[in-house]
């Protein structure tokens, strides 16, 4: 399959005159199992490996360039559907992925299997992403509600050192529409590199440049400092931001000490940074535990309440919101209803999240 704009790790798969490929399109959901946006279609394509491991899947990956411009001709959601056909046309697209609706069309347009594969009969192992050192050391700072993610410009160079931790820039409405509000820097270890702060190297230090007249405070920014020997939690910080009738983006220069997980190097970094003060439609939406590790939410909490007959199961009928939209995925034997058991399940591969 040759798309323009895509990058392909082919495998072969999938039923004789029917081939199966996702496409990654963006980092929707950005700190979901520790992982960050990528700045470069290599890193891309690491993800795209990682998730052939961890899924344990041979459907073939596509990624999209680093434009997005795939994702953006597909309509800018995260877990859209497409069925081509052999002419290159559009034969069927939802927004949102539909396995049950998927087989029906594919019935319709291919013909019905003797057959039809179950989940169960897949025998995906369940492998979890690779360790790393201690989390939940550094005390995670409260956010303002309704931070959206700012463009960032990683200044990447020929033969540098990658990018082991990645800034993720936010700003809050009134930022975002008055030019005048709270702004948030956070620095996250990059998993695809297993790598870790080393807490008895200086801690990560980093400056903020802004054009005049734009105001910015704190300007330099400094991690604390951590008696544990090493740790895998971002470093994270508000700052308050005027730049109310200014343009211009802001530089921001770091400097940390990376080591590895295997403890084979240890090196100072220094990176930069443009943030632009303008909202990122590409960035996602970023995954956050709660001050002292609580989850988002309680998942056998909310199937209770949908729960309208008491009957300890919820059916399609009784499901609502993302719980209804995700319901095929839920109901993981198939029987039509998701009990206690498969809603831990869930709990479990969702982890933070």
């Amino acid at each position: 399959m040759n798309v323009p704009g895509l990058e392909t790790i082919e495998r072969d798969y999938g039923p004789k005159g029917v081939r199966f490929y996702y496409v990654y399109k963006a980092l929707a959901h950005p700190e979901y199992n520790n992982y960050v946006t990528p700045y470069t279609l290599e890193e891309r394509l690491m993800h795209a490996r990682e998730a052939e491991r961890v899924l344990g899947s041979r459907i073939p990956w596509l990624c999209d360039a680093m434009s997005n411009e795939v994702k953006h001709s597909l309509g800018n959601v995260p877990n859209s559907e497409f069925v081509i056909d052999p002419q290159g046309r559009v034969a069927r697209s939802r927004v949102w992925s539909n396995p049950k609706a998927l087989r029906r069309d594919l019935e319709q347009l291919v013909g019905p299997v003797e057959k039809p594969t179950r989940v169960e009969d897949l025998d995906l192992p369940e492998i979890q992403p690779a360790p790393t050192v201690a989390k939940g050391i550094v005390p995670r700072p409260e956010l303002p509600p309704g931070l959206r993610p700012l463009k960032i410009e990683p200044q990447l160079g020929d033969g540098e050192q990658p990018f082991y931790v990645k800034l993720r820039a936010e700003g809050d409405r009134g930022l975002l529409e008055g030019g005048k509000g709270t702004l948030y820097l956070g620095f996250h270890l990059d998993p695809l590199y297993r790598v870790h702060w080393n807490n008895q190297a200086p801690p990560l230090v980093a400056d903020v440049r802004a054009p005049s007249p734009i105001k910015v405070t704190p300007a330099r920014l400094e991690a604390p400092k951590v008696k544990e020997p090493a740790d895998a939690d971002p470093r994270e910080f508000l700052l308050d931001l005027d730049a109310a009738g200014a343009s211009g983006p802001l530089e921001v220069s770091v400097r940390y000490f990376a080591c590895d997980d295997a403890l084979t190097f240890c090196v100072p970094v220094d990176q930069r940074y443009r943030v632009h003060l303008e909202r990122d439609g590409d960035g996602g939406s970023a995954i956050r535990r709660r001050p002292g590790g609580g989850r988002r939410g309680d998942v056998a909490s909310r199937l209770k309440r949908m729960d309208a007959d008491g009957d300890g199961r919820v059916t399609e009928d009784e499901a609502r919101g993302p719980v209804k939209m995700f319901f095929d995925r839920m109901d993981m034997n198939g029987d039509g209803a998701i009990d206690a058991e498969e809603a831990e399940a869930l709990r479990r591969r969702m982890g933070d999240g």
